[in-house]
């Protein structure tokens, strides 16, 4: 039976989604290609047409996920026509909500944090690419310019990620009591 192009996407897709949740819940080591088709309901045939090996699955989960996974978040920051403030509140809220709530986004944390980067620079490239983003969100409305809220930005953004991807029940609250007063002091 010929596959079609939207087979093949489809299953490259799945295998994607089924080895980000092995590797969030067995680690990127203990996780089989076995296990991963079998949980993707495809042949491991099928994950070795789509994928040389282990890492280019995890290359391929880290590449390509976040921006599918982590588009709602950033796009709360980046509405048009809102103050910053409103833009910034919530912007935290979709953060810390998507941390309790969404299980993709959860477990993109958990495999980021514990997958060994082939360098570390691909790390810190991924966070410099957050700053700069936070950079340009907060480009106006700030006084004292965007570089000082920007890096504190992403300080809560990793420590947050850093705790949903240990312990999911250490994540504040995703509710605007608890955030207005973090950022109250970002926006001064």
């Amino acid at each position: 039976m010929r596959r079609t192009a939207e087979d093949t996407a489809a299953t490259r897709a799945a295998l994607v989604d089924a080895a980000l949740f092995a590797f969030a819940r067995e680690g990127v080591e203990r996780a089989t290609l076995g296990g991963i088709a079998e949980a993707a309901g495809v042949t491991r045939g099928a994950v070795y047409h789509h994928f040389a090996d282990k890492d280019a699955l995890l290359a391929a989960v880290l590449g390509e996920t976040w921006e599918v996974v982590a588009a709602p978040v950033w796009a709360a920051l980046d509405a048009p026509g809102l103050p910053l403030g409103d833009r910034l509140e919530a912007f935290a809220l979709a953060w810390l909500t998507a941390l309790h709530s969404d299980r993709r986004f959860a477990a993109l944390m958990a495999v980021s944090l514990r997958a060994a980067a082939p360098s570390t620079g691909e790390k810190a490239a991924g966070f410099h690419a957050w700053r700069d983003r936070l950079r340009t969100a907060l480009r106006s409305g700030l006084p004292s310019g965007p570089d000082p809220a920007a890096a504190h930005l992403l300080a809560w953004l990793s420590g947050t990620a850093l705790l949903a991807g240990h312990d999911p029940a250490l994540v504040p609250p995703a509710d605007t009591r608890s955030v207005r007063p973090l950022l109250g002091g970002i926006l001064l």
